[in-house]
């Protein structure tokens, strides 16, 4: 019986890759291209719970992510800049 080793969410290590980073697979850039996305990062903050209630509240209302909300924000501050 043979045990295979699978790997989620990340794409392993390519030895020859400068400075061991991982590589993206060639079909995740196709994917960005063809729908036209912008590769995403992860950002984690710690806030009010209060403002977080309102945050989740106001979305439900408006029918928006809270994620949509803090990028328009976001954006609007920094091109204010």
């Amino acid at each position: 019986m043979t045990t295979k080793k699978f790997t989620l969410g990340r794409t392993p290590r390519d030895p020859a890759s400068p400075h061991g980073q991982d590589q993206e697979p060639e079909s995740a850039h196709i994917d960005q291209f063809v729908a036209a996305r912008e590769a995403e990062t992860t950002k984690t903050f710690r806030m009010p719970v209060s403002l977080s209630r309102r945050l989740r509240i106001h979305a439900a209302q408006t029918g928006q992510t809270e994620k949509e909300i803090l990028i328009r924000l976001i954006t609007e501050y920094l091109d204010r800049q």
